[in-house]
């Protein structure tokens, strides 16, 4: 399965190599009331995961230094929609789709260089286009993702 990549981020499954591990050991997140999980699920649980095929966890890295921007982590799912109840039965529709159960941004990079905007880049750059190739192949028809009930982070999804 290619990974996903561009000019300048490449991605690979979270593999617990010693790299991995001081990676995840040095992740920080900007906002840590709102991103803390995002923070404590890569360094306690992901590797976890990753490992019982519960959900795919990706790395990201610049492509020249090898540093780490970021983090994801995908799993297969579906949406319910169109529920009707009666009185014996209950019917809906589902659509299958692939669910971005983590994002997040690691903060030690971006303030070492600077930078804004690397969530929209990733996933406009990476996640999406690396989404959209599988779905070729394995009926998806969707991203989607819960977002806890934070404004700022509703804010953030919405654009």
């Amino acid at each position: 399965m290619k990974l996903p990549q561009n000019k300048y981020f490449g991605c690979r499954h979270l593999c617990g190599s010693k790299q991995d591990i001081l990676d995840i050991q040095t992740f920080t997140v900007n906002h840590p009331e709102t991103g803390r999980g995002l923070e404590m699920y890569l360094k306690n649980q992901a590797l976890g995961d990753e490992r019982s095929s519960l959900m795919r966890t990706y790395l990201v890295r610049l492509k020249r230094t090898k540093e780490c921007v970021g983090y994801f982590s995908l799993k297969a799912g579906l949406v319910s929609f169109n529920e009707v109840e009666t009185p014996n039965t209950v019917t809906f529709e589902t659509m299958p789709g692939v669910e971005l159960a983590n994002f997040a941004i690691n903060s030690t990079f971006a303030q070492k260089h600077n930078v804004k905007g690397l969530g929209y880049l990733l996933f406009s750059r990476l996640i999406a286009p690396f989404v959209q190739e599988h779905a070729k192949t394995l009926g998806i028809c969707m991203i989607y993702l819960f977002a806890l009930p934070y404004e700022r982070l509703i804010k953030t999804y919405e654009s």
